[in-house]
C-alpha cells in the first residue's frame, strides 16, 4: 500500500513539474515567447531612453539587456539595468520628470514617494526608476533605471543564445 501511495505522489509531482506536456515547440507555453518579448522591450527602450536622458541630463552608465533563467526551471527574465549619474535637477524633480516621460509614452505609472521610485508598465514591459541608495535631495544625485519583462515561460532555445542588447547605443 505504501508503494502505491508513494508511486502516485511521484507521478503527481512529475505531472506538476511538466508545464507543457514535454513539448519543446516555441509558442506552446503560457504567455509571450522570448523572441516577442525581446522585440517589444528593445523597441520600448529605444523610444523611452533617449527621452529620459534628454530631459534629465546627466551621464547614463552601463545598460545591456540579457536573458536570465530562474534557477533552471525554464522561466526567463529579460532585463537591463543602468544608472543615471548627476541628473540636472533634484531627485524630486527627476522622479517627476520620469513619471511624465513614462506617461507620455503610454505607460501606466505608479509613484512610491516613500521608496523614491516610479514604476511604469506597458504591455509586458516594466520600467522602474529609483533614487540611488544614500541619495540626498540635491543636484548631482543618482537614479537607478531598470527595464524588464519577467516570467517568460516559452523560448529556452532563443533565450539561451540571444546576444546582449546594448541599450546605450540607443542614446547615440
Amino acid at each position: 500500500m505504501t508503494r502505491i501511495v508513494l508511486g502516485l505522489v511521484v507521478v503527481l509531482l512529475l505531472a506538476a513539474c511538466t508545464s507543457d506536456g514535454g513539448s519543446d515547440v516555441e509558442g506552446s507555453g503560457d504567455g509571450p515567447d522570448a523572441r516577442t518579448v525581446k522585440a517589444e522591450m528593445d523597441a520600448e527602450a529605444e523610444a523611452v531612453l533617449p527621452d529620459l536622458v534628454g530631459r534629465l541630463g546627466g551621464q547614463f552608465n552601463g545598460m545591456q539587456a540579457t536573458f536570465f533563467e530562474r534557477g533552471g526551471f525554464g522561466i526567463w527574465d529579460y532585463t537591463a539595468s543602468g544608472s543615471l549619474l548627476k541628473p540636472s535637477g533634484t531627485m524630486t524633480e527627476s522622479l517627476a520628470a520620469v513619471e511624465g516621460i513614462l506617461d507620455q509614452h503610454g505607460y501606466a505609472v505608479e509613484t512610491d514617494d516613500a521608496q523614491r521610485r516610479v514604476t511604469g508598465t506597458k504591455g509586458n514591459v516594466t520600467v522602474i526608476a529609483q533614487a540611488s541608495l544614500l541619495t540626498a535631495e540635491k543636484k548631482g544625485s543618482g537614479l537607478n533605471v531598470r527595464i524588464g519583462v519577467s516570467g517568460i515561460q516559452d523560448g529556452d532555445d532563443f533565450a539561451e543564445s540571444a546576444p546582449a542588447e546594448d541599450y546605450l547605443a540607443y542614446l547615440r
